[in-house]
């Protein structure tokens, strides 16, 4: 697997580019920079789990305890259980990046 140079793929994106990333396309993509091969892709979030881009009567999805109760537990391996699940989660709703406060 080839992995990218994020420094110097920063440094070959103009300054629109750079803050185009952090605006999005719309509420749930961002913005693809075809020119240096960056697609877009669908982030997510949800109060407590990957809710999708779909506020009301949209898709289900599961309910996850808040970051501060996985913390108060303590649990090292229910964290990352956590985690792992809320990755599926993501990944149901077509999501490559889960957005806090989950």
């Amino acid at each position: 697997m080839n992995t990218p140079n994020l420094d110097a793929l920063l440094d070959a994106m103009t300054l629109d580019e750079q803050a185009s990333l952090l605006s999005g396309a719309d509420f749930w993509t961002t913005v693809p920079i075809p020119r240096l091969g960056v697609p877009a892709f669908k982030v997510s979030d949800g109060p407590n789990g990957a809710r999708g881009g779909i506020f009301k009567d949209g898709p289900r999805t599961a309910c996850f305890p808040i970051g501060v109760a996985l913390a108060a537990t303590w649990d090292p391996a229910l964290v990352e259980q956590a985690g792992a699940a809320l990755g599926v989660e993501a990944k149901l709703k077509g999501a490559r990046v889960l957005l806090a406060p989950t």
